[in-house]
């Protein structure tokens, strides 16, 4: 059977803790012997274990790299990465450190881990033996960092609490030093290798240059330093030459500015211009105070007087002079002009004979070129190396370990196993739970006096009892329960009308009381495999009967159960075996898994051929429940032998029933064991306006108190049986 989907919030819990509590107490004295026993117990182990302590030493490692210098490390520190710093946990555990300490601390011959008890026979050889007793000192160690930080706890356990102390601070101090020494290794190590390869580059750097000297000298490449480089050369004659172009256009200039002068005196004063000369500038004075003369001479005498004619004939020869002058500047223009001419052309010469030795030394210069970068490159290298083999020859003893222990190991006061003060406590309540499921295994010391208890799987047995206890034997009453009313006053718009009640607002109050019901009705089934069979039937309305289960039939459907409902026909023209159904369908009122069987009338068809409940379970082994829509027991179509077989028989009950008619009623057709596997319910029916405007409400009976025990207590009991 499915587990109900029942709310919590608003129905009863099915776990009954007054039952388990009254098992419990009967059981009591079970309890307390499991609570002792396991109490004398824990006393027992803490009288005979041997007490260990655990000291813990705490370090730092510390992520900010110490520098007494501005030089950088060889081997620089752990830094700030968490798997670095996680790592050193590993280190710290590490076999290599851990032999160290080992043979340091003399544990070989320590007794508390070289005795091996009574397998010591199996170590016989002295490498095994100490391998055995390493390993028992390494269990010891255990070494964790303290969540994200960069502390790091070396805890070391013993018998002795000196021991332990004093072997943490050991490992401590052993992994502090391991730091130390690797920095240092390192540098001796770095210092060597740099001090074999310091000669070879020695040699490469002279081997460079020598290279480089004798290419410039095959090729005939001076120094740049000296200005004598072919392209420092080449720069020089070019500035010579473009001097020597400036010289000779000037030159060509007054040249030709003294042809066009001519060698009239006032040419002569033109010559004067272009160049300087006090020989000119005398025959220019000349000429003009002759001029001069002969103007004031030639207005008091005739031009045939000698004085006319002398100063003429002077004139004529200053003038002579002067154009002697002349052609003498010119000449001497010319010879500068020729000269500057000369000058550019022999620089030009030389300056295209550089270029062409220019253009043939392209290959040497590239050559040379190569050379000088692989010079340059090895003395760049031997300059690195030198420097960092005097750096490194200068930090020894100058690197200071990053791990700082910011609490050493203390031996400890109290051991830390066994601990009494937790061992008793957990004891006590581990007792108590044993005790406590030994007691609700046995189930209670005297089980109530139910009735007859059906056997643990199968069908109920009805017992056999004197028929003067019949008078004693009573149906349960399960309580009375309203139905929402119908606008029409068929079966299927009632049966409709409680199937919408569950989806309308306020209808929590009709759900809850429904689940109830069909809680009552489970408390009073008998634990066997599904399904279980509910017979629903009435004492004279069939339709009470109907209505009744289809309301059963919806509860059960909303505790999530599979439903499977079989009505019988007795229709005239179904062409069916009493024994066969026709088929399973959805009914559309109830919205239930249905069957519909063609009960035969009684007696109408031999004993061999009549529908059994074997006949009606063949096909129901995948629902939670099945209910038989039995007809009323005191009409003709009622089966006894039929309908008794269900696990409890329901008679619904109209609201003008009694429940003392319906009782005679049971005690005439049933016996005592069917009478006690029947249960009461009344059906009423609410007005339509009490359906708009409340919620559906039941009224449970005052003698109906034995459903509390629910199925728990019924499987206690069965088990205890």
């Amino acid at each position: 059977m499915k587990p109900f989907s029942i709310d919590e919030r608003t129905f009863p819990p099915l776990f009954d803790v007054e039952a388990i509590w009254s098992v419990l107490w009967q059981r009591r004295m079970t309890v307390l012997a499991c609570v002792g026993a396991m109490l004398a117990l824990t006393l027992l182990y803490l009288a005979v274990a041997k007490p260990s302590y655990t000291a813990t030493a705490s370090i730092l490692i510390d992520p900010r790299d110490s520098h007494a210098t501005n030089f950088n490390s060889v081997l620089p520190g752990i830094g700030p990465d968490s798997a670095a710093i996680a790592s050193q946990v590993f280190i710290i555990e590490s076999r290599d450190l851990l032999m160290d300490v080992f043979k340091s601390e003399g544990i070989e011959n320590d007794s508390e881990f070289s005795d091996s008890g009574l397998l010591s026979f199996l170590y016989a050889d002295d490498a095994l033996a100490k391998d055995s007793t390493f390993k028992r000192f390494q269990r010891a160690v255990s070494a964790e960092r303290a969540g994200l930080t960069y502390v790091i706890d070396v805890s070391f356990k013993s018998q002795s609490s000196d021991k332990a102390a004093r072997i943490a601070n050991a490992i401590v101090g052993r992994y502090r030093a391991g730091l130390a020494g690797e920095r240092e290794t390192a540098n001796s190590d770095v210092n060597s290798l740099l001090a074999d390869r310091i000669g070879g580059l020695q040699k490469n750097v002279g081997d460079a240059e020598r290279a480089v000297a004798d290419f410039k000298s095959r090729h005939q490449i001076l120094d740049p330093a000296s200005g004598g480089t072919l392209r420092s050369q080449i720069d020089q004659l070019t500035s010579q030459l473009i001097v020597a172009r400036g010289d000779a256009d000037q030159a060509k200039d007054k040249y030709d500015q003294a042809l066009a002068a001519g060698t009239l005196p006032a040419g002569l004063d033109r010559l004067s211009e272009i160049l300087s000369s006090s020989t000119t500038e005398k025959l220019r004075e000349d000429y003009n105070q002759r001029a001069a003369e002969l103007a004031s001479y030639e207005i008091v005498y005739q031009p045939r007087h000698p004085t006319i004619k002398r100063l003429q004939s002077e004139l004529n020869r200053t003038r002579g002079l002067m154009a002697a002058e002349a052609k003498r500047i010119t000449r001497e223009l010319k010879a500068k002009y020729d000269l500057a001419a000369q000058n550019v052309a022999t620089l030009q010469a030389k300056l295209d004979d550089l270029r062409r030795q220019s253009e043939s030394s392209d290959v040497a210069q590239v050559e040379l070129r190569r050379l000088e970068a692989k010079a340059q490159a090895a003395r760049t290298v031997l300059d690195d190396f030198l420097k960092r083999a005097e750096e490194t020859s200068q930090l020894q003893g100058l690197q200071l370990s990053e791990a700082r222990v910011i609490s050493a190991a203390a031996p400890p006061v109290q051991p830390t196993w066994p601990k009494p003060f937790l061992l008793l406590p957990v004891s006590a309540a581990l007792g108590l739970l044993a005790g406590c499921g030994l007691a609700l295994m046995r189930g209670p010391a005297h089980p109530p006096e139910d009735g007859p208890e059906g056997p643990a799987r199968g069908r109920p047995q009805t017992v056999e009892l004197p028929k003067g206890d019949i008078s004693a034997a009573a149906p349960a009453d399960l309580g009375e329960y309203r139905r929402p009313g119908a606008a029409g006053n068929g079966v299927h718009a009632s049966i409709r009308a409680i199937r919408r009640r569950f989806s309308q607002a306020g209808s929590e109050a009709f759900s809850r009381d429904l689940l109830q019901l069909v809680r009552r009705i489970i408390s009073h089934l008998t634990e066997h495999p599904k399904p279980y069979v509910l017979a629903v039937s009435s004492t004279h309305d069939p339709l009470e009967a109907k209505l009744a289960g289809a309301m059963i039939g919806i509860g059960l459907e909303q505790a999530d159960q599979n439903v499977l409902v079989v009505e019988f026909g007795g229709r005239p023209g179904l062409e069916i075996p009493a024994r066969s159904g026709t088929g399973m369908f959805v009914d559309s009122a109830s919205g239930l898994q249905t069957v519909m069987y063609n009960a035969a009338a009684e007696g109408g068809l031999a004993s061999r051929d009549r529908l059994t409940m074997n006949d009606i379970l063949a096909d129901a082994e995948a629902f939670d429940f099945v209910l038989v829509m039995a007809p009323s027991i005191t009409g003709s179509s009622w089966d006894t032998e039929l309908f008794a077989d269900a696990d409890l028989m329901l008679f619904a009950l109209g609201p003008s029933e009694e429940t003392s008619g319906a009782l005679t009623l049971l005690r005439q057709r049933l016996d005592v064991g069917q009478i006690r596997r029947c249960a009461t319910l009344a059906i009423i029916p609410e007005s339509i306006e009490a359906a708009e405007n409340q919620a559906a409400g039941h009224l449970r009976p005052a003698e109906d108190g034995e459903w509390a025990r629910g199925v728990f207590g019924r499987r206690g009991h069965a088990a205890d049986e």
